[in-house]
């Protein structure tokens, strides 16, 4: 089953991971199952579960992916570099909210800081499924051993169905529910204040950050610092920080909002 992984424990797992697929690489196994493979393998029992949601797999993706009306819902895919045939088929998965919306809204802004240089559609939010179980952490799932791969599937189900699917819902439901995601320290509000005022709520964005900000003093002090420095100077362009990136965010669109 998977387990939720420290970043400490994530970096030597790594590690140990980059040697054997090296060592792998060197003499290369010709009958073992290819991890690429065993994983579309694994995918197709998952997917043969939630399709009964109104999810589609794509293989190019890989991902699994719903519309509801403006929006749209993806579970995306990512195969660990590091897999080996017949040993390792590991795979880190991401839950990611798209907004037609959230798109166009961006599309209006000059500042690179909103308007990234990147191909659209950009999603408005998106996380790892791991944080977004109880266990909370990074997760992931390895499809290598057959005996063992319709449990994993069935876990991995089991995990986008609590997780993911809830995330889901609240952007289904309505802005309110959206802004009340404000309240865990999982993530950034950056995507949630994005949203909020592409749907036209500036009012209840200015809530939510206020909101965000009451409950964390010290990036409230360097918010309004930061603030004060990128209204003078002008926004920077590269990321570094928790309050650094929410002021550089503020000033580029315009915060106030509700001003």
């Amino acid at each position: 089953m998977a387990r939720t992984l420290s970043l400490t424990d994530l970096i030597a797992r790594t590690a140990v991971q980059k040697s054997a697929a090296a060592r792998a690489r060197l003499q290369p196994s010709t009958v073992a199952e290819k991890s690429r493979e065993a994983i579309f393998d694994g995918l197709q029992i998952v997917g043969s579960s939630i399709g009964a949601d109104g999810y589609i797999f794509i293989r190019s993706g890989p991902k699994f992916t719903r519309k509801k009306g403006n929006l749209s819902f993806q579970i995306n895919v990512q195969s660990d570099r590091n897999n080996v045939a017949g040993q390792r088929a590991a795979i880190w998965v991401h839950a990611a909210v798209y907004s037609r919306n959230f798109t166009a809204w961006s599309k209006n802004h000059s500042s690179e800081w909103i308007r990234p240089n990147a191909p659209f559609p950009l999603p408005v939010f998106g996380c790892q499924l791991g944080y977004l179980c109880e266990l909370n952490g990074w997760m992931e799932w390895d499809f290598a051993d057959q005996a063992t791969r319709q449990d994993i599937a069935n876990d991995l189900t089991t995990s986008i169905r609590t997780g993911a699917y809830r995330l889901f819902a609240a952007f289904e439901s309505g802005v309110e529910d959206v802004a009340k995601l404000e309240d865990r320290d999982r993530w950034s509000p950056e995507g949630i204040l994005s949203y909020l005022l592409c749907m036209g709520r500036p009012d209840m964005a200015a809530d939510v950050l206020q909101g965000y900000l009451d409950h964390r003093p010290q990036v409230r002090s360097s918010f309004e610092q930061f603030k004060k420095e990128f209204k003078e100077s002008g926004i920077p362009k590269c990321r570094t920080g928790e309050a650094h990136d929410l002021a550089a965010f503020a000033v580029a669109t315009g915060y106030p909002w509700n001003a």
